[in-house]
């Protein structure tokens, strides 16, 4: 055979009756196969994919505009604003985790990027009003049961995303809203569709009803960045009341409380609610029962969720601060057989009062419950 093969060749390579061109073709030596590199393959095959989901993520419809505060969803609460411009709101509109904020100085930045689900200050036309940003410039955004749709995609920003239908208007987990109906009725949504010029943003705003409103460019005081909040919670108990307060909570008997003052009860009832101790607060209020305990009894119930799941302990000590700071100095007036007053002047300089009343002990209970929001009949 292998004789046969040099036979062969020879011939070849004679001049006829092959041409030149056949005679190398028929010549050529057979190529050894490559031998393929499979790591560098799946290297540049999962490369393709991953610029195919890149381009895919970048032109496929959104089904929905998350926030942009995703990484820091909650406004921080300062206490130092040096260098930094604060402003007191005539109105706050803070849909989301922190509207119970809404009373609060807010520190603003002229210069920040404001984008959905922000919180904006601007001029309108009683003052300055902060509410949060639902439409940006040239943005087509629409109001349908409160669900808003910005150029025909879900905002998921503060709450929102989902209609507001009859069974979660007064849900206070469920409808965003909720905390601006300082009222017996459901306020109706405006369900309309806004367009934004240019120069124009679109906000949350509630008159008539709940609407968008927008607003100018040349009417942004800036972007709210923090909540201002300076005040420490000054409730103080004596080494005897600070004791008398553990022993109460071991077997919340009232008879530890004889002899000691309703003021100092009263802040026994403070410091467990910013505690989150909602047993022993709950142990501490009155147990008689009238026209007036039973109003408040009720209220504390309907809002008992909502202290329980949406304050943390910083915010508890904070609004209590907020409204009861100035009790250190508070007297006690006696007004009838069983009813008391805890008066003292507030921070703001204003006069305040909290309710006591006197049970069948003897003893001075409170009353009274931390305002939350007016809840709906």
């Amino acid at each position: 055979m292998k004789e046969f093969k040099n036979q062969l060749k020879r011939e070849l390579q004679q001049d006829a009756p092959y041409t030149t061109e056949l005679k190398q073709r028929l010549l050529q030596t057979k190529r050894k196969p490559k031998k393929r590199n499979w790591q560098v393959l799946s290297v540049s095959v999962a490369m393709c994919c991953l610029i195919g989901m890149i381009v895919y993520a970048q032109f496929a419809p959104k089904q929905s505009v998350q926030t942009a505060n995703e990484g820091d969803p909650l406004l921080p609460i300062i206490k130092d604003v040096t260098a930094l411009e604060v402003i007191k709101p005539k109105t706050a509109y803070l849909l989301g985790e922190q509207w119970m904020l809404h009373g609060f100085r807010m520190v603003i930045d002229e210069e920040a990027k404001i984008t959905y689900g922000d919180y904006v200050a601007y001029y309108g036309p009683e003052g300055i009003v902060v509410s949060t940003v639902l439409g940006l410039a040239n943005d087509s955004v629409t109001m349908d049961e409160g669900q808003i749709r910005v150029n025909g995609t879900i905002l998921t920003v503060r709450g929102l995303g989902k209609k507001i239908g009859e069974a979660e208007q007064k849900d206070p987990f469920k409808n965003p809203y909720y905390f601006y109906e300082w009222g017996i009725q459901f306020t109706p949504f405006a369900n309309e569709t806004v367009d934004t010029a240019k120069d124009e943003l679109l906000v949350y705003n509630k008159e008539d009803h709940q609407q968008l409103l927008k607003i100018k460019d040349t009417q942004l005081a800036g972007k709210v960045t923090a909540i201002y909040a300076p005040d420490e919670l000054a409730l103080t108990l004596t080494p005897e009341e600070q004791a008398v307060y553990e022993e109460f909570k071991t077997d919340y008997d009232l008879e530890r409380l004889r002899g000691i003052s309703p003021i100092a009860i009263t802040k026994m009832f403070l410091l467990s609610e910013s505690e989150q101790d909602y047993e022993t607060y709950e142990a501490l209020f009155t147990n008689v029962e009238n026209k007036h305990t039973i109003e408040v009894k009720q209220y504390y119930e309907t809002t008992k969720a909502v202290r329980q799941q949406l304050y943390t302990p910083e915010l508890n000590r904070l609004m209590i601060a907020s409204g009861f700071n100035g009790i250190e100095k508070a007297t006690f007036e006696v007004r009838s057989e069983t009813e008391g007053w805890v008066v003292y002047t507030g921070e703001n300089g204003l006069p305040a009062e909290v309710r006591m009343e006197k049970n069948e002990q003897g003893i001075w209970q409170p009353s009274f419950s931390r305002p939350i929001y007016i809840p709906l009949e």
